[in-house]
C-alpha cells in the first residue's frame, strides 16, 4: 500500500516557497506569511497524529525503521535547509523572519517528536530516550546551571551571533541550542527550554537586541583593561 507523504506541504514550503533560488521573496505579501506560519502550525499537529497512524499500519519491523528512517531524514533535511534561509543577511527577507523562525520551531518540534515516540526505530548508537534521561539526571539541580543575568531574549541573540560567526562550531544551531541551553538559568527562570530560546533568537525586541550589544560592548571594554 502506498503511503501519503506528510511532510509534502513542508516540503514545498522549504525548497521552493521560500527558496530565493527558485521564488522572489520580496512577492511575498504579509498576508501570505500569516498563512504560512498558520499552517505550519496546523500542519505540525497532523503530521504527528498522522505519521503515527502510518506507523502502525505496518507489520515489519524492518519497514517501521526504513519509514521512520526516511522521515528523520527528511526532518533534519528540511531544518537544515530553512535554518540556512533564515540565516541568510538579506534586507529583503527581514520580513519572513516570523515566518522562518516558526517553520525552524515546528520541524524542530517533528524531530523531537520522532527522536522520543519512535528512538526504538531510529539507527543510532544510544537511544535518543536514554540519552534525554541522562541529560536530565544531570541538569536536574539548579547548583549545576550556569546563571546568566540576560534575559532569555538577550541570550538567544548572542548564541545566535555565535553560531552564525563559527566562534561557537556546532553541527547546526539547533544543535548548539541544545547543548548548551539545559545549562543554563536565568535570575527568573532555573529550567530553560532550548527550542523556545532559540525560537527567540528571531523573534525578539529591539529593547532586547539593544541590551545583548550593551553586554557586549562592556565585555569588550573589561577585555581591554586586562
Amino acid at each position: 500500500m502506498t503511503q501519503t507523504y506528510l511532510l509534502e506541504w513542508m516540503d514545498l514550503t522549504v525548497t521552493s516557497t521560500l527558496n530565493p533560488g527558485k521564488t522572489d521573496l520580496t512577492m511575498i505579501t504579509p498576508i501570505q506569511s500569516k498563512a504560512i506560519i498558520k499552517k505550519a502550525t496546523e500542519q505540525t499537529f497532523l503530521i504527528q497524529s498522522q505519521f503515527t497512524v502510518q506507523v502502525f499500519s505496518l507489520t515489519k519491523e524492518k519497514q517501521i525503521k526504513i519509514l521512520v528512517g526516511n522521515y528523520y531524514s527528511s526532518l533534519l533535511f528540511l531544518l537544515g535547509k530553512i535554518t540556512e534561509i533564515n540565516s541568510t543577511d538579506d534586507e529583503h527577507r527581514e520580513h519572513l523572519k516570523e515566518v522562518t523562525a516558526t517553520l525552524i520551531s515546528c520541524l524542530d518540534e517533528l524531530i523531537t517528536f520522532v527522536e522520543s515516540r519512535f528512538a526504538n526505530y531510529l539507527n543510532k548508537p544510544l537511544p535518543i530516550i536514554e540519552k534525554k534521561m541522562c541529560e536530565s539526571s544531570v541538569t536536574d539541580s539548579s547548583s549545576n546551571k550556569v546563571l546568566c543575568k540576560l534575559s532569555t531574549d538577550q541570550t538567544a541573540l548572542i548564541l545566535r551571533a555565535s553560531d552564525e560567526l563559527k566562534i561557537l562550531i556546532s553541527k547546526s544551531m539547533n544543535h548548539l541550542f541544545k547543548t548548551i541551553v539545559p545549562f543554563l538559568s536565568t535570575p527568573n527562570k532555573v529550567d530553560l527550554s532550548y527550542n523556545a530560546m532559540r525560537s527567540k533568537a528571531y523573534i525578539f525586541e529591539e529593547r532586547d537586541k539593544r541590551i545583548a550589544i550593551e553586554t557586549l560592548e562592556r565585555m569588550i571594554k573589561q577585555i581591554k583593561e586586562y
